[in-house]
């Protein structure tokens, strides 16, 4: 389970791959851990990847 806190730096850093924009290596690294662990986390990851190679 995710705390508020964390749900929301994620699903920021998220947006911003979604939107095609800058995203560090530690934000990525952070972000896959939970990726790997969570599957809604992955699930919003995924979401955000198809919408950025969509346009």
């Amino acid at each position: 389970m995710l705390t508020s806190t964390t749900r929301l730096r994620l699903q920021a850093i998220i947006e911003r791959i979604g939107n095609d924009q800058p995203v560090s290596l530690g934000e990525r690294i952070y972000l896959q851990k939970f990726a790997d662990r969570d599957q809604a986390v992955a699930g919003w990851l995924w979401r955000a990847r198809n919408h950025q190679m969509v346009g």
